[in-house]
């Protein structure tokens, strides 16, 4: 396993609260990754603070389960975090697929 990650549990509770925002260091905490791992996803688009200025960014806690299923993917499927991006992408855009689909299932009434 890397060296930039660590195993940290969060309660299901913390990650459904909304507007509750983070800061770069209390989101490195929370999720036990290095500044530099978090920076490096900001940079790939996997995640987005709030603010520019790398010393004053803010996340919504949202991004923390966001973080642990790119941590997952990087770590079962053996990923560098280009490929994790890539691979997030993609569930993204299956779910909202999958969503179209119901969407238009219960439009039809097959569901």
């Amino acid at each position: 396993m890397s060296k930039d990650i660590n195993t940290v549990i969060i309660d299901e509770h913390q990650l459904h609260e909304t507007g509750v925002w983070l800061s770069l260091n209390d989101l490195c905490e929370r999720c036990g990754l290095k500044q530099t791992l978090v920076v490096e996803l900001v940079e790939l688009g996997l995640i987005a603070p709030e603010t520019v200025a790398a010393d004053r960014w803010q996340f919504q806690v949202s991004v923390v389960p966001t973080l642990h299923q790119a941590v997952r993917l990087k770590r079962e499927l053996d990923l560098d975090w280009q490929g994790v991006a890539v691979a997030m992408d993609l569930l993204e855009e299956l779910q909202a697929l999958r969503q179209q689909v119901y969407s238009l299932e219960r439009q039809l009434g097959v569901r």
